[in-house]
């Protein structure tokens, strides 16, 4: 197939295909990684205020996960 190149244009060609191989596998790699930060959010903290307490509350992936006092201080 490639025997009419010399040997400076097969590696051309081998570098050619190598670069844009790397270049497809880093572009579905940052559409992975677009996808997951997007769907997937870390732990949180909201706070809450009831009358006069304040709550810290920690959440996993939009779920409340347990809350306490928050005890302000001056």
């Amino acid at each position: 197939m490639m025997d009419g190149l010399d040997k400076a244009e097969k590696i051309l060609i081998v570098a050619l295909v190598v670069s844009v191989a790397a270049m497809l596998l880093l572009a579905g790699l940052s559409i992975y990684a677009y996808w997951y930060a997007g769907t997937h959010p870390d732990y949180g903290m909201t706070t809450v205020k009831t009358g006069d307490v304040t709550w810290a509350c920690l959440t996993d992936h939009g779920t409340t996960i347990g809350c306490d006092t928050v005890e302000e201080y001056r």
